[in-house]
């Protein structure tokens, strides 16, 4: 942890509002990114997000420095996930207008083809993958957060992790590449949403 963050943190125990506003803004891109890749959900992924950072600030006298400040974040911000996951029903479909795509005005097909893929690789990710595996692949693979951030994280032994992560992204192949959902090849509805084996 940087001596600036630490400054931030020591004034924000002090009750100075503006260190807390500060490490609000310097967190809440990256927890916010982490919410919606595993809810799929803008609104969830907002309100996660804000119950992540008032937790956090509620508890901010028992971060103890042995990790740093975004780790410590991230561990509430899955627990929280967890706890959500749990009162929520197990199948939603994805919304594909709120997934947000880089413009390509050049080539519009492009576009198209990004927006498919990257709504397979999410609905997969979302829908196909238990809870463990698609925290460690979030955090892994799309924030490429190292194995001792994501095992302090989890909880989880520093084994434990890379021993997930092999079977996620294994899972994830199987899922995505070997069409186990039809999601990319009718009309963006999945096989556990009804659609019959051709």
């Amino acid at each position: 942890m940087n001596h600036v963050e630490l400054n931030l943190i020591v004034s924000a125990l002090e009750g100075d509002s503006n260190a807390l506003n500060e490490l609000f803004s310097q967190h809440q891109k990256y927890v916010f990114n982490i919410m919606l890749q595993l809810t799929g959900d803008t609104a969830r992924a907002d309100d996660l997000t804000q119950e992540t950072f008032l937790l956090a600030f509620r508890k901010l006298h028992g971060f103890r420095c042995q990790s740093s400040f975004r780790t410590w974040l991230s561990r509430i911000a899955i627990n929280l996930f967890r706890l959500e996951f749990r009162r929520k029903p197990k199948h939603l479909s994805l919304c594909l207008e709120e997934i947000r795509i880089p413009s390509h005005q050049d080539n519009p097909e492009r576009v198209v083809i990004k927006s498919e893929l990257q709504w397979c690789i999410l609905h997969n990710l979302q829908q196909h993958l238990p809870n463990k595996y698609r925290e460690v692949l979030v955090l892994r693979d799309l924030h490429h957060l190292s194995y001792k951030e994501i095992s302090e994280i989890l909880g989880w032994s520093l084994s434990k992790t890379k021993t997930c992560l092999h079977r996620a992204r294994q899972m994830f192949r199987q899922q995505f590449i070997n069409n186990k959902c039809k999601a990319f090849a009718d009309d963006y509805l999945c096989i556990c949403e009804g659609i019959l084996e051709l």
